[in-house]
């Protein structure tokens, strides 16, 4: 068995006559309730090969169903059936026109696939811009009885999503839920990540202990006994050498350990990065780091799917399965923008 990859985008966005639509429709659900379920299937499985799709055709309907490989290609440029395994969503929120849904996705013997935060197109559209955060921390660090929203406010506009309770309840899945900021001036430092750009978070800890991190007078507007939690930093073995810790301890969020080889940060372009959140010890969580050019890009046609593997540690807190890559990609069927962590292996806790 494989998982399709995505179409390329320029052919899905092909216009189909309806009757073949209809009879493609009918070919599928043929030849899903017809065929055998071939398992164990390498990576270089002929494209006559049953593949995995979420096969979605009328409204929000979704299943699970595995058909031919030319049938998945149909299916994934006329409907708005996608790759692998029907998602287990999460929470949804508004931002600008659309909405951000958190969700995730399990093959058939439950090891996990992707965990992402999909957003509709109409998400972009219609961002708040004023003031550069939605207030909610924020300390009036020079005391003069008013908070100025630029200088004494962190965070962006925060939308936070839990996890579908039946994928995030399991012992052998770390991750809790996803927390994305919008950032519409970015944040320092200034001339590397003061473009508008996404924070997505996808948090290991409660929370409730992220809320429990304070604003205050110390750097980035975070209380000072907590900006000391926040430089506790996990033992060397569970952070790559390549992540250093830079004073980006922030309120309700943690500290950031930030890739020191990162282009952005030896005078080349902000793109997109990844980032290890860690608190009092402990690795916290795991952004990517995201440019809003790249998600117009990715929704414009003009930027192609792609996926940057992630650095890895020599050992993890926590036994569970753990993320190799994050990925982001356009849907053209369905309208639609994924931030994903993927490629998961389960590591032993040591």
């Amino acid at each position: 068995m494989r998982i399709l990859s995505p179409a390329k985008r320029r052919i899905a966005r092909r216009r189909y006559p309806i009757g073949l639509c209809l009879t493609l429709f009918t070919a599928a659900a043929l030849l899903a309730a017809s065929s055998t379920v071939v398992l164990g299937r390498p990576a270089d499985a002929r494209a006559t090969d049953n593949v995995v799709i979420c096969q979605s055709i009328a409204g929000a309907d979704e299943h699970t169903t595995e058909v031919p490989g030319p049938v998945a290609d149909a299916l994934l440029l006329s409907t708005r059936s996608y790759p692998g395994p029907c998602a287990q969503y999460g929470e949804s929120k508004s931002l600008g026109n659309g909405t951000l849904t958190s969700y995730s996705q399990t093959d058939a013997a439950g090891t996990p696939l992707v965990i992402g935060v999909v957003a509709t197109d109409s998400a972009y559209d219609g961002l708040p811009h004023e003031p550069p955060t939605d207030g909610q921390f924020c300390f009036d660090k020079n005391g003069d009885g008013t908070i100025a929203h630029h200088g004494e406010c962190a965070g962006g506009y925060e939308h936070v999503m839990a996890l579908n309770p039946a994928f995030s309840g399991r012992d052998d899945i770390p991750f809790t839920y996803a927390m994305v900021n919008w950032n519409p001036h970015g944040h320092v430092p200034a001339g590397v990540w003061d473009s508008p750009h996404f924070d997505m978070h996808f948090y290991l800890d409660e929370n409730a202990e992220r809320l429990a991190i304070r604003t205050g007078p110390c750097l980035q507007l975070t209380d000072c006994a907590d900006y000391s939690l926040g430089k506790v930093l996990p033992a060397q073995k569970y952070r790559h050498p390549d992540f250093v810790d830079l004073d980006a301890v922030e309120p309700a969020m943690g500290n950031h350990l930030i890739d020191s080889t990162t282009p952005e940060l030896n005078g080349g372009p902000f793109t997109h990065t990844f980032i290890y959140g860690s608190w009092n010890g402990e690795i916290t969580f795991y952004e990517p780091m995201v440019n809003l050019d790249q998600y117009t890009g990715l929704r414009g046609g003009t930027l192609e799917d792609f996926c940057t593997d992630l650095k890895q540690p020599q050992a993890w807190q926590k036994a569970g399965y753990y993320p190799t890559r994050y990925c982001l990609r356009h849907r053209d069927n369905r309208a639609e923008t994924l931030t994903t962590l993927e490629n998961f292996v389960y590591r032993t806790a040591s």
